[in-house]
């Protein structure tokens, strides 16, 4: 113990919260990782979820310090949780979009201002479109397409999200 009062409140340095957050981690992993494993039911998006989890309490260590084990404990929860569900919402867009992207290039040729899908899928950048063919064409997980190509599956859901996002800005271009 030191004059301070402590050596919590002297130590702020990123080595100790470093070392507070491996504490965190050490101490709710199974379990934060089971709860995690409840909503997503896989194992490579539960340790997804863990990553991202630890990461946002490494950004917010010093909000943790703070709080006693019950609320450090309920926050990663809820941080976790809220994760969970923007990833899927986000994937609801995504496959939204595809999907009606598909319904669109499905119609005839015949009718004016509707490209079909291998036309698109043709223009989009060469780093999206094995991505986008294995996913949507094949069927693929994210997971499976990352062993594939040899990429993290996050690194995988990056490109997804990217290039959905060029197909929309490219279906906006063909529709005018």
């Amino acid at each position: 113990m030191d004059s301070e009062g402590g050596i919590g409140r002297v130590l702020h340095t990123e080595e100790f919260q470093s070392a507070s957050i491996a504490d965190l981690f050490e101490e709710s992993r199974d379990r934060l990782f089971r709860y995690a494993l409840s909503l997503c039911k896989t194992v490579d998006r539960a340790d997804d979820l863990m990553q991202e989890t630890f990461l946002r309490a490494l950004r917010h260590s010093q909000t943790l310090e703070r709080m006693n084990g019950f609320q450090r404990d309920a926050w990663l929860k809820r941080v976790l949780r809220n994760r969970f569900f923007d990833e899927e919402r986000s994937r609801k867009r995504t496959n939204a979009a595809v999907v009606e992207m598909i319904r669109h290039a499905r119609r005839p040729t015949d009718i004016s201002g509707f490209v079909q899908f291998d036309e698109i899928l043709d223009r989009v950048p060469e780093r999206f479109r094995d991505v986008l063919e294995q996913r949507y064409r094949l069927g693929m997980n994210s997971s499976e397409i990352g062993r594939e190509l040899g990429i993290p599956a996050a690194t995988v859901r990056s490109h997804l999200h990217q290039a959905i996002g060029w197909l929309r800005a490219e279906m906006v271009k063909t529709t005018r």
